[in-house]
């Protein structure tokens, strides 16, 4: 995962780390005055897992060094109290049982842990059967994994990645999920929700209100849109079953689908093999071209 877990290294054996720092540069200007620049009494490290190992398995975890030269001073006994700092750091951030609140915190959530809400705060991985009720007031969620679940997104919160068998029940506000893989699942999308991608057999059972996904690649699929939902574009043998209301998808190509077309429900431009196979009452297609088609028209007169 990538900044997973950026810190900075004194020589005095202090470890200085912060959940939401995106970059060294972040912990530098917050907390490194210029006498420690000019004395060279700190270091730029990254304390992270081995490749293909989960945040919670404490003895994959590597310091890597940010620098071109390991400073001197970073001698063998310093160096054991910085790691036990450093796995304390970790420790402390995984969630096994029940917490009621995260509150301007970090976690790394496992097993059968359960998180019932999160205001201002960072999961940065969920793993096998872990719960968060409700993610709210700008939290994020880093990587949801195995069966994992989340039963309200709200505000602007967001998901980097979802893999496995996770789930979200609901999206509101402006809530965002940037990538779904696998058989990654969305129950309801509402207001302003937004997917950025979908790939494998992920999938969104309702999209309402103005919800988005804007892209739609390999056997990825929509159960229903209604409202003014919007999919940007669709590609690969991804499908929409049903559209209701005015519900829009701006660009199908490849060998996307959507089985049903009904009330006001628009295709604005359909390319390549695409085929709508019913359109019903007052729903359009603007534009065909290439071998796209529609099978079966059932319009109001």
């Amino acid at each position: 995962m990538d900044n997973f877990y950026l810190v900075l290294i004194k020589n005095t054996g202090e470890v200085i780390h912060n959940i939401f720092a995106t970059s060294h540069k972040d912990l530098i200007a917050k907390y490194i005055t210029p006498e420690d620049v000019k004395d060279k009494t700190y270091f730029k490290a990254t304390y992270t897992p081995k490749e293909g190992f989960r945040l919670d398995d404490l003895d994959s975890y590597q310091l890597l060094f940010n620098e071109v030269y390991i400073p001197e001073w970073f001698v063998e006994e310093l160096k054991e109290k910085v790691m036990q700092t450093l796995h304390n750091i970790i420790t402390s951030m995984i969630i096994k049982n029940h917490r009621q609140l995260l509150l301007h915190e970090g976690g790394i959530l496992v097993g059968k842990g359960m998180v019932s809400e999160m205001k201002h705060s960072i999961i940065f991985a969920m793993y096998d059967e872990s719960i968060v009720d409700v993610l709210d007031n700008s939290s994020e969620v880093r990587y949801m994994t195995d069966d994992c679940y989340i039963v309200d997104m709200r505000d602007s919160t967001r998901v980097d990645e979802m893999l496995g068998f996770s789930k979200i029940k609901q999206m509101h506000n402006y809530s965002k999920v940037l990538k779904m893989y696998g058989q990654a699942k969305i129950g309801e999308m509402f207001d302003h929700s937004r997917i950025v991608m979908l790939k494998g057999d992920a999938n969104i059972l309702e999209m309402h209100g103005t919800s988005q996904a804007d892209r739609l690649k390999h056997m990825s699929k929509v159960s229903e849109m209604h409202g003014h939902s919007i999919i940007e574009e669709m590609w690969d043998w991804t499908v929409v079953e049903k559209m209701f209301d005015q519900s829009r998808i701006n660009y199908m190509d490849e060998d996307s689908k959507v089985l049903e077309m009904h009330d006001e429900s628009m295709v604005e431009l359909m390319a390549g093999n695409s085929i709508i196979e019913k359109l019903y009452e007052n729903s359009l297609v603007r534009k065909l071209t290439n071998a796209a088609k529609i099978l079966e028209q059932k319009l109001n007169n």
